[in-house]
């Protein structure tokens, strides 16, 4: 498998990685936190719903024993055990019907919690009763959910119901009745005394602290005494997991809470046994509104991850800018070395890696400077010989002489017109020689094309016109000298051979930080296909191998011809200040404007 690092860019690299390594460990910190905050939370409910609970029931065991104590107190009066002997139509019991109904009606005038109290008497089968509260027929507690449990013990609880006696303004307010066996003193069941407590005042006494989920309490045998529901909801009634929860409190451990499913929803179960009644109180709260505090903690949670990438990000870039840097300088030493900046050298101040890389590469940097330096030398070397192979071909003194003695020969024999022509020639020679220099003025150039155009108006009269039109700023500039003539040469030579009228013109001027020199004529012109520097060609051959000796590659002669249509010869090259002449003639090097 090819590694991905050798694709990607270093930059790209570090960066990608450092954010990558550095989002994983902030969302791991961040999911750890949200968890284990989201525990706590859920610890710190459970803890204070333990003791919140078990304040309730102390509360709940509170009022139990207070009905439970007047329960016996009624149970155990003279008043009630005498009347209760009498038989139903005696003339002391019917007598005796409001006493007994005000001593009963009594606890819920002078105690909030009581809503009435009802006698059933063992040999009572009529009702007298004021409200809720009286005497009333045996028959009717026979037909109580709760008469099965009194059979079996003194007393009993029973859980939220509706009163079914009493006039109309009190049947079907919801109570929660306390049940206990009237005796004799020898111990014969007279009646059973109900003690009824507001359904109401036992739903303040278990609502603190319940805005969310709902509260149960049970009693020992897990049968439901009382609910209260607060503004959050499971939403599930209670008989539909009444079963669940009976054999969760079946198998209830010391832990005191447990989470279980219910239609699809979590649940959270807290409870807390009464230990004197074995009365249990119990939450079951949603699990989304435990962890709602825990959804804002993760939001802020999440704000700061966000927060911390964005840091990241940020050093991420710095520090990936400070390891970049260096490389990326570098990287950039090297493309000048390899466009030819040969001196160019990484700046080192680094004391680390970094300063031992950028050391080593500027040493090598110098030894592969000094290797140039010496094949320039010898290549130099090489190209001096060549041009003066070249110059000793372009310049014989000898002939010069010559043409001198010859010039004041014709002059002393009256030849006028041969001494003017050798005078030409003698110029012309003179500046070709030109004290041993390569490269000459312009004005100079022009005043040796000058002299050769006027030797070949001489021969040619009329037949060939010629128009030099040279700016004048290029006359400053220097050239290599006998660089114009050659290419005229070879206009006359294979542009008219056979032709008996034509036209050369020769310009000049700047274009940028160049010169130009253009030599045209309508001549034969010939195929760009055939080798221009031929042989026969060897003008132009000359021409443009000396000034690409001087000047390098990109300077030269290009050609553009057709036969028939006449050759315009183009010349480029730059444009040389005098210093750069003499520094050349005193090298007796090439010239290269850099």
């Amino acid at each position: 498998m090819k590694n991905p690092f050798k694709k990607f860019s270093l930059q790209v690299t570090f960066f990608t990685s450092f954010i990558a390594i550095s989002a994983v460990l902030i969302a791991l910190l961040g999911i750890t936190s949200y968890y284990i905050t989201n525990r706590e939370v859920v610890n710190e409910t459970i803890s204070s719903r333990i003791l919140l609970l078990n304040e309730i029931n102390k509360q709940i065991d509170y009022q139990l024993q207070a009905i439970e104590y007047d329960a016996l107190v009624v149970a155990s009066n003279p008043t009630i055990q005498h009347y209760l002997e009498e038989q139903e139509h005696s003339y002391e019991r019917i007598q005796k019907n409001d006493e007994i109904i005000d001593l009963l009606s009594r606890f819920s005038y002078i105690k909030h919690a009581i809503h009435s109290v009802q006698l059933y008497a063992s040999n009572s089968t009529s009702s007298a009763y004021r409200g809720a509260s009286g005497v009333f027929a045996y028959s009717i507690i026979e037909q109580s959910p709760a008469y099965a449990d009194i059979q079996h013990a003194d007393s009993a609880w029973l859980g939220a119901h509706r009163i079914e006696v009493g006039d109309y303004l009190s049947i079907n307010d919801e109570v929660i009745s306390f049940y206990r066996k009237v005796l004799s003193a020898s111990g014969k069941e007279l009646g059973i005394l109900v003690f009824n407590m507001k359904l109401s005042y036992m739903n303040e006494l278990i609502s603190a602290g319940s805005a969310d989920g709902s509260r149960y309490v049970f009693d020992g045998s897990m049968r439901l005494i009382v609910e209260a529901h607060g503004e959050e909801t499971s939403g599930v009634p209670f008989e539909q997991v009444q079963s669940e929860l009976v054999a969760l409190m079946e198998q209830k451990d010391a832990s005191n809470h447990d989470v279980i499913e219910s239609f699809g929803a979590k649940q959270l179960l807290i409870w807390n046994e009464q230990a004197r009644t074995q009365w249990i109180a119990m939450d079951m709260i949603p699990w989304q509104s435990i962890t709602e505090g825990s959804r804002q903690i993760q939001q802020t949670i999440l704000l700061a991850v966000l927060i911390c990438i964005q840091l990241a990000i940020y050093f991420a870039l710095l520090l990936g800018r400070q390891f970049i840097t260096p490389i990326r300088s570098l990287v950039k030493v090297m493309a000048k070395l390899k466009s030819g900046k040969m001196n160019s050298r990484v700046q080192n101040d680094y004391e680390n890696e970094f300063g031992y890389l950028n050391g080593h590469f500027n040493s090598m940097a110098a030894e592969i400077e000094d290797l140039i330096n010496q094949l320039n030398v010898q290549n130099q070397k090489k190209r001096e010989a060549e041009l003066k192979v070249l110059q000793e071909q372009m310049n014989p003194h000898f002939l010069y002489n010559t043409l001198d003695s010859m010039n004041w020969h014709a002059i002393s024999i009256g030849a006028n017109d041969i001494s003017h022509m050798l005078s030409l020639l003698g110029k012309m020679m003179r500046i070709g020689l030109s004290s041993g220099k390569a490269i000459i003025p312009v004005a100079k150039e022009v005043e040796h094309l000058s002299c050769y155009v006027e030797l070949q108006k001489i021969r040619y009269k009329h037949y060939i016109e010629f128009d030099v039109q040279i700016a004048k700023q290029l006359h400053a500039c220097y050239i290599p000298k006998i660089t114009l003539q050659p290419l005229v040469e070879n206009a006359i030579i294979h542009g008219f051979h056979s032709r008996r009228k034509g036209r050369i013109d020769i310009s000049g001027w700047i274009e940028g930080e160049q010169m130009k020199l253009r030599v045209k004529d309508n001549g034969h012109g010939f195929s760009t296909d055939s080798d221009i520097f031929a042989s026969e060609h060897h003008g132009l051959r000359n021409v443009q191998e000396r000034i690409q000796l001087y000047y390098g590659m990109q300077y030269g002669l290009h050609i553009e011809s057709e036969p028939d249509a006449g050759t315009t010869v183009t010349i480029t090259l730059p444009l040389a200040a005098e210093e750069i002449n003499e520094q050349h003639d005193r090298k007796g090097g090439a010239l290269h404007n850099d």
